[in-house]
């Protein structure tokens, strides 16, 4: 059976202002210390305005939806709770800017999420191998009696 700790979340080779970023997924308290978050970190709104129908329009906090993004990626990766293994379509919801803006965002933050994940040793990337799994790029295939293929 595989190990269900959070993998331990290194951030010794990240730049300052990455780390700034990073330091969010990590648990700080009880015995996930150094591990990462078990939960997306909570990201605050404040009004931004009104619609033209007068409905009250609301942004996510910039570096806290940031960090909820990166969370959002390596959770996806490396987490060995399942339903963190559900495609991240809306991730980026928690990170504000226009789209044109935020597309190039979306990219530097996702060589950071990148980089996290690279020093973490490959039978830790639970999401990975369950997709791997899946696509049939990963494990042995075993013919189940139903004449289906299941790769574990």
């Amino acid at each position: 059976m595989r190990d269900q700790q959070m993998p331990v979340i290194s951030l010794d080779h990240l730049t300052p202002a990455e780390r700034e970023i990073a330091t969010g997924i990590v648990a700080t308290r009880g015995k996930n210390q150094g591990r990462l978050r078990a939960s997306k970190p909570n990201v605050e709104r404040h009004e931004a305005g009104k619609d033209e129908f007068g409905l009250t329009l609301y942004e996510p906090d910039n570096d806290q939806g940031e960090t909820a993004y990166v969370w959002r990626m390596v959770a996806f990766a490396v987490s060995p709770k399942s339903q963190h293994h559900c495609l991240p379509c809306t991730a980026d919801f928690d990170v504000p800017r226009k789209w044109s803006e935020k597309r190039a965002r979306l990219d530097e933050l996702n060589a950071l999420a990148d980089k996290i994940v690279s020093v973490i040793p490959a039978r830790q990337h639970h999401g990975t191998i369950r997709w791997g799994q899946a696509f049939g790029q990963v494990g042995t295939p075993q013919v189940e009696p139903d004449g289906s293929i299941v790769y574990r």
